[in-house]
């Protein structure tokens, strides 16, 4: 059996259901394809920066106006092994980044395109194979349990993450920012008695650090920093020791917080932390975004933020195309506008996220100074201009995105 469609978009993460719900609202037949029949079985970055705020909202999705678990951050108390170095109120104009569940919004988009003739949702389906015809990749091989098929398409792009199954079957070549972390994520009912309402909570610890924000279901998101592929024995230790550990360099609060729930954290699951990028981002006919293309570390929660900003972009070139035939020439040269577009945003946010894990894990002294000082440092008009244009950018974005078909 072979299905026929305008575009094909491997992933239904933000970003794949952002662009196919763009692209079907505005004609174009499209299949979006999802490996998992739940979306909640695969980890996904949660944070949502002002940035991605906007781009959802652009599209039709404003999470002020959506019954979806929601929790707002807007304030940062840092902690320095243990002890209280400064509460940050967020430089923001709209105040918050946002801790939204995945899986509840990505259920929402789909449901709100149901009635779409032009929106194809394939639950639960896996790429394992792509089709050629002339050198060029035409279609996509799909199976469903038992059920294999072909879905042939004029446009076909991965939008599948860091693991993309088109990515690894067209060998794309990539640029490799080695990282040295892993992330430990777990989830903690939310500490009343240590955090008001909406803080997230960062601690340098010997060796590392934490980032914590406040997270939906009255809970607070626990990012422990590793050393890369240490997670075997981390694990070998059992939950009960290594919680122990994270206790001896927190603030006392939270560490007796933690020995009341011990046995009962809940969402574990190890990030591999990956700064990479294609250097070319399509091939034969392939087009490669979001982290497919170019994998983000968790710093700045910037993973959804870009993966919405490509969807809009990639839309902004790829509607136009279709209000007439088009030559495979044509396309290559709307995906590279597309890449070209990005690539920048790209870039400078992931040249920024190297150098934090880095600095963070390896303890430099003189990183180490600026950090224990920094409720000194931070009163000088300089120094609170720099830290803040760094913000700024995490935040809002380094280019403007906007959908303008």
């Amino acid at each position: 059996m072979e299905l026929e469609f305008d575009v094909a978009i491997c992933g239904a993460g933000p970003g794949g259901a952002a662009l196919a719900s763009i692209l079907a609202s505005r004609g174009i037949k499209t299949a979006l394809l999802e490996r998992q029949s739940d979306f909640s079985r695969e980890f996904r970055g949660e944070g949502v920066m002002p940035s991605g705020y906007e781009a959802l909202k652009n599209i039709g999705f404003d999470l002020e106006n959506i019954d979806i678990p929601i929790q707002k951050n807007s304030a940062v108390n840092a902690y320095y092994h243990g002890k209280h170095l400064m509460d940050v109120e967020l430089p923001f104009e709209d105040a918050f980044v946002r801790w939204v569940s995945q899986p509840a919004l990505l259920e929402h988009i789909i449901s709100t395109n149901q009635g779409n003739n032009n929106f194809n949702f394939f639950r639960g389906h896996r790429v394992h194979d792509v089709s050629y015809q002339n050198d060029r990749i035409r279609g996509l091989r799909v199976v469903n349990k038992e059920t294999k098929f072909n879905i042939k398409a004029k446009v076909i792009i991965g939008f599948d993450g860091r693991t993309s199954i088109l990515r690894r079957k067209l060998n794309f070549d990539t640029i490799d920012f080695k990282q040295i972390i892993d992330v430990v994520w777990f989830k903690v009912p939310y500490p009343h008695e240590f955090l008001n309402p909406g803080t997230a909570f960062v601690n340098v610890v010997p060796g590392g650090f934490m980032v914590c924000p406040a997270c939906y279901d009255d809970a607070l998101q626990i990012g422990w920093i590793i050393n890369k592929g240490s997670y075997r024995e981390v694990k070998e230790l059992g939950e009960e020791s290594w919680i122990s550990e994270i206790q001896k360099v927190c603030p006392a609060k939270f560490s007796q917080h933690l020995e009341k729930y011990k046995g009962k954290i809940t969402n574990k699951f190890v990030l591999d932390v990956s700064i990479e990028r294609c250097l070319d981002w399509s091939k034969k006919g392939v087009l490669l975004l979001g982290d497919a293309a170019h994998t983000m570390s968790p710093v700045g929660a910037q993973g959804i933020n870009i993966a919405v900003r490509d969807a809009i972009v990639a839309a902004n070139h790829l509607v136009p195309i279709f209000s007439k035939d088009f030559s495979d020439s044509e396309l290559d040269s709307t995906y590279k506008e597309i890449e070209n577009e990005r690539l920048p945003e790209v870039k400078k946010v992931q040249n920024f996220q190297k150098r934090p894990t880095t600095a963070f894990k390896k303890q430099n002294p003189i990183v180490m100074l600026v950090i224990k000082n920094l409720p000194t440092i931070t009163k000088f008009n300089l120094v609170r201009k720099m830290i803040l244009k760094q913000f700024k950018m995490m935040a809002y974005g380094v280019t403007k995105v906007d959908l303008k078909v």
